[in-house]
């Protein structure tokens, strides 16, 4: 069998590709085309003119062969084993610069991710890995990770997050997920691997009482079961237990973290489906500006904020866009959260909301988003710092890596040097919560006022044991790590900027 290595642009595609499919999928004129115009053509449309695609056939794909030798293979009809790899550029591409060493780095410049197409038709997008920067659109914040990948045997990396459709026997939309959450994850760290659907089967083998081929999908408790046993600390979240107001803010406290989270959504005409969220779209002024005073459900602290006159802004009640990756469609898609799959265009799809989801934290992070933020609040209305009658307050809190906001404090100028200085020579868990204080004024030019850093490996916040730092305009504390008891300076932090480096922006 010999390679075949076909390069074009978008108006040829079309052509190319169905005399692949007819050819080496051995299928009709007619189902071909209908591949094509029903399922790819979604796809493909939402690619910058300048995209240019290498088409590559045999390739051998692991994720496909995983359920071709696990279960294909074990049918009476013939499927294929070989599927077809569609690599993405941006601007013009000639063969022979495959060849030639100097030209191969600009090969890298100009790569934008592969879309694998499997034999399982009609359901034929495989894994793949598309760069946003390709597509046509709107701009978003994300998560990313690398990936290695082969064109016409030149090994490049591809950038943006993994991708594939179920193809309705060996994964459903929660295979899928699990998938896509496993690929970004073990990407990004050596504790994880990458979980290939027989996998997936293999560890719900224990949990399901019913069979497992043809997939029938996952409950969100096994979704959350195999995650467990891939290694991740998981918790889920439910509407119904947190109420309306509490389970958004939840939500888009984990999106703000740079977590991506398996969504369950649901309606009442019994539909059920299972998405990736990643990322959510840039704040904007007038968003910041329509942000409404927030509700406080604890009675005490409400208490203070009306004594003092505080006007108090949660950045996780912005109404924005999320970032969402769907089996069912091209990755990508931009939803707010009271309507995740508008994108449907479906009236049955339409009143489908995000009841449960599911956070694949690490073993270490003890403290969930919603201890967190209290803590942050109970430290800067209850504690000693100089809050004055009538203040403006916008609170912004995270969870990220010790070492990454270490290193955005080495880097950064705005922070006052005594402060920075101070913080970066405490003794961190791997793991911390940081809670920005600001106005809506500075948040609008990205600047703070008043820092909390939560210790994410503590959950019990009693003499202060989960706090590391926290300052406030003139004033920042500390725990003297013996009696439970606050240190406090008086050492302005004056603005400095907030940290941008979990979604690459604000």
């Amino acid at each position: 069998m010999t390679n075949t290595t076909i390069i074009c642009d978008l108006k040829d595609l079309r052509a190319y590709l169905l005399s692949l499919f007819k050819k080496e999928w051995v299928i009709s004129d007619e189902i071909a085309a209908s591949i094509y115009d029903d399922v790819l053509v979604d796809y493909f449309d939402k690619f910058l003119p300048a995209i240019r695609f290498v088409v590559e056939f045999p390739y051998v794909d692991r994720v496909y062969r995983d359920s071709y030798y696990s279960y294909y293979s074990t049918k009476l009809g013939d499927y294929n084993k070989n599927c077809i790899k569609v690599s993405i550029f941006e601007n013009a591409i000639q063969e022979g610069d495959f060849r030639e060493n100097d030209k191969i780095e600009k090969l890298q410049q100009h790569y934008r991710g592969f879309m694998v197409l499997r034999p399982t038709i009609p359901y034929v997008i495989g894994r793949s890995v598309i760069d946003p920067n390709a597509l046509k659109g709107e701009k978003f914040l994300h998560v990313t990770s690398s990936y290695p990948a082969t064109v016409n045997g030149v090994r490049l990396t591809a950038h943006g997050f993994p991708h594939s459709s179920q193809d309705t026997e060996t994964i459903s939309c929660a295979e899928t997920s699990v998938w896509a959450i496993m690929e970004y994850f073990s990407s990004r760290y050596p504790e994880y691997k990458p979980a290939l659907p027989s996998m997936i089967i293999q560890t719900l083998k224990a949990r399901s009482n019913v069979r497992q081929i043809p997939s029938e999908g996952l409950q969100t408790e096994q979704i959350g079961f195999a995650l467990r046993e891939f290694g991740f600390a998981t918790k889920i979240y439910s509407r119904s237990e947190f109420g309306d107001i509490a389970f958004k803010r939840l939500f888009s406290g984990y999106v703000e973290s740079g977590m991506p989270m398996i969504v369950a959504i649901t309606n009442r005409l019994n539909i059920a489906h299972a998405l990736v969220v990643i990322g959510r779209t840039p704040t904007t002024e007038d968003q910041i500006d329509q942000l409404p005073v927030t509700t406080e459900s604890d009675p005490y602290l409400n208490e203070i904020i009306q004594q003092k006159g505080i006007s108090l802004f949660d950045n996780d009640d912005i109404n924005r866009q999320f970032v969402f990756i769907d089996d069912n469609i091209p990755p990508y898609q931009l939803q707010r959260y009271d309507s995740p799959a508008e994108h449907y265009n479906n009236a049955d799809w339409s009143s489908c909301r995000i009841n449960q989801f599911i956070v694949p934290m690490h073993q270490k992070m003890y403290l969930e988003a919603g201890f967190a933020k209290e803590c942050v609040k109970k430290l800067l209305l209850n504690g000693d710092y100089p809050i004055q009658y009538g203040s403006e307050i916008f609170i912004r809190v995270f969870i990220t890596s010790s070492r990454s906001y270490k290193d955005y404090l080495a880097r950064d100028t705005s922070l006052q040097p005594d402060v920075k200085e101070f913080i970066l020579n405490i003794a961190m868990p791997k793991f911390i919560w940081i809670g920005e204080i600001s106005d809506k004024s500075d948040m609008k030019l990205k600047l703070a006022h008043g820092l909390f850093i939560i210790d994410a490996t503590e959950p019990n916040f009693e003499n202060y044991n989960s706090m590391i730092f926290g300052g406030y305009k003139d004033s920042f504390f500390y725990p003297d790590g013996q009696g439970g008891k606050l240190v406090i300076n008086t050492l302005s932090l004056v603005r400095f900027n907030i940290y941008l480096n979990n979604l690459n922006g604000f």
